[in-house]
């Protein structure tokens, strides 16, 4: 074994179970040779690695900062509730610079590499004596996926970075290897795909003993991701510093085909199916992401209620239900017009689709309700209430407790301001919670069938295959309720991948790829240059006592989004040129 020196392991609640890959007592010191010469050890570090790894978008909202799945609310999906934070006064406004490195955005992964090159080299000198080949190639197979991980957070957001595949020693790595040049964009994704195919001959089909390990159709997911984030970037980006950013649009086709391949092969051999375990298709959306079933998802980071919880709840539940914070994010208008009229598979605004202006929420595709909570939907046992004042008698009242809803629009700053709050991945029950900072215990999912599906029609259409297009979106809308007769085979064309785009949006609002995905299609000058709107609910109470609600279109926020084209990379950052000087800075910064 080489880089003999001392480990400094710093474990809090670690444990490590037959259930939940998670926790050993508290170690302080260890050496190297401790580490690789016990299994038990040894997983404990490599239980750190995927702690300090970028998958969580569960956890740590820091106030709505942009980190986890408030990134969602740099999108066109929500807006943040809390004026003051990253969100609102820096990135939605296009406000971006290269000074501190510390911003939402940024995750520069080189800490977490060296830990995995640095494992990558020990474990592949482990004999029998300490772990079983098998044993062995399972660790090796999740240092692989965790460094395609790394490598593919860092691309998404820079272009091109260093790519580095053993561990450094200030004491003996040349100066050319410790402050090396940035690769091209195209040679970091093929390394992302290089090591999850790696990954994927050597990890196990399944963990039997520990849940929250990557399983080898994580590294084949990670695949159908990548390859496809890879392809669009090729297809509609543009090639700028030499490959540093961009991918030539000559390589687009044979990376389509790389996740095309890679989602029909996880589909069809990975023992996944979608989630089905409710009559009623948006109560089974919305239990999903809360059941903590393993039919669909196909990776998940684990957490434990009080334990070792989340943040999740305490930012995201309603203004009236909240402990602490709450409703740290408003889902917009735009995102609630992306939900189909169930009984036409229209758009709300579209001729034609029998939208009802006075009732917005009803005769929706049922994934509306599985994300979105709105007026007079039920939660912890009682109604939401968003409206902002009472007509009655002709005359209007604004006051909290008699007119303005307990939830509504102008109660707190806390409270929603489009007129909508998140359910997905909130705790629900007869009563309300107890809900306090990271005591929340939902696992994130990572992975999951119903992205694969959607990948695989994404890439069948860009290589010309629409009926498979709409053969590989079918079971995800079937399952949400829409039915054959609601099949997309009137649509084709431009209008096709326009509403396979769609269904991104709404199947997987808030789990972490909006913001990344109008990026990768370059069309986030436009989807995230916009207004933001909400609608607002005013109760109308009758001269017999009938109660009716008036919906109108509001301005949400202000100030327009602004997104500049220099913002489809993040800044390298200043620190990080002047750490090294052959680290070129990105296009525009």
């Amino acid at each position: 074994m080489k880089h003999c020196k001392i480990i400094l392991v710093v474990l809090a609640f670690v444990t490590i179970s037959c259930n939940d890959f998670l926790n050993e007592p508290p170690l302080d010191r260890i050496t190297e040779s401790d580490v690789w010469s016990d299994k038990d050890l040894m997983d404990t570090y490599i239980y750190q690695i995927y702690e300090n790894m970028p998958w969580d978008y569960l956890k740590d909202f820091g106030g709505g900062a942009g980190y986890g799945a408030h990134r969602d609310a740099l999108s066109d999906l929500a807006m943040s509730t809390y004026s003051w934070t990253p969100a609102n006064n820096t990135l939605r406004p296009g406000k971006w610079g290269t000074v501190n490195n510390s911003w939402p955005l940024d995750w520069w992964g080189y800490f977490n590499l060296w830990k995995i090159n640095y494992s990558i080299e020990n474990l592949q000198d482990l004999g029998e004596d300490v772990l079983s080949t098998e044993e062995r190639d399972n660790r090796l197979g999740e240092m692989y996926f965790m460094r395609a991980y790394a490598y593919f957070a860092m691309v998404k957001r820079y272009g091109g970075v260093p790519i580095i595949l053993e561990p450094q020693d200030p004491e003996t790595t040349p100066e050319e290897e410790y402050f090396p040049e940035r690769n091209t964009e195209e040679e970091v994704y093929n390394q992302v795909l290089t090591d999850a195919q790696l990954a994927f001959d050597l990890l196990p089909h399944r963990w039997t003993a520990f849940k929250g390990r990557a399983p080898r159709w994580a590294a084949k997911a990670l695949e159908s991701r990548a390859a496809l984030y890879a392809a669009s970037i090729a297809k509609y980006g543009e090639v700028q510093l030499d490959g540093l950013v961009g991918i030539p649009a000559s390589t687009a086709n044979a990376y389509y085909q790389v996740s095309f391949d890679a989602s029909r092969e996880l589909i069809n051999e990975g023992g996944y199916t979608l989630f089905n375990a409710y009559p009623d298709p948006a109560e089974n959306y919305y239990h999903l992401f809360v059941d903590e079933t393993d039919d669909e998802s196909i990776f998940v980071k684990v957490w434990l209620p009080y334990e070792k919880g989340h943040s999740y709840d305490l930012y995201n539940t309603p203004y009236s239900y909240r402990v602490d914070w709450g409703s740290s994010m408003s889902p917009t208008k735009g995102l609630m017009d992306s939900y189909e009229i169930l009984s036409t598979g229209k758009l709300p605004n579209d001729s034609g689709s029998g939208f009802n202006p006075s009732l917005p929420f009803d005769n929706r595709d049922p994934r509306f309700k599985g994300t979105l909570l709105t007026n007079g939907d039920m939660f912890q046992g009682s109604a939401i209430e968003t409206w902002y004042a009472t007509l009655k008698d002709g005359e209007i009242d604004a006051e909290p407790g008699t007119g303005k809803g307990k939830d509504g629009l102008g109660i707190h700053p806390d409270a929603t301001k489009t007129g909508a709050y998140v359910r997905k991945y909130l705790n629900d029950g007869s009563s309300p919670l107890l809900i306090q900072q990271y005591y929340s215990g939902q696992d994130c999912i990572l992975f999951r069938l119903g992205e694969i599906y959607l990948n695989a029609a994404e890439a069948a259409f860009e290589l010309g295959r629409e009926v498979e297009a709409r053969d590989y979106i079918e079971p995800v809308r079937s399952r949400a309720g829409l039915t054959m007769d609601l099949r997309l085979d009137n649509l084709s064309g431009m209008d096709l991948r326009d509403r396979l785009r769609n269904e991104r949006k709404i199947e997987l609002a808030f789990e972490d790829h909006r913001y990344w995905d109008v990026r990768r299609w370059r069309i986030a000058e436009e989807a995230l240059s916009v207004q933001t709107f909400g609608l607002r609910s005013l109760r109308n109470i009758s001269n017999i006592g009938d109660v009716s609600f008036i919906y109108d279109v509001i301005f949400a926020e202000n100030e327009k989004m602004k997104f500049e084209p220099n913002h489809y990379v993040l800044p390298i950052g200043q620190d990080r040129v002047n750490n090294n000087s052959k680290l070129l800075e990105n296009p525009g910064y």
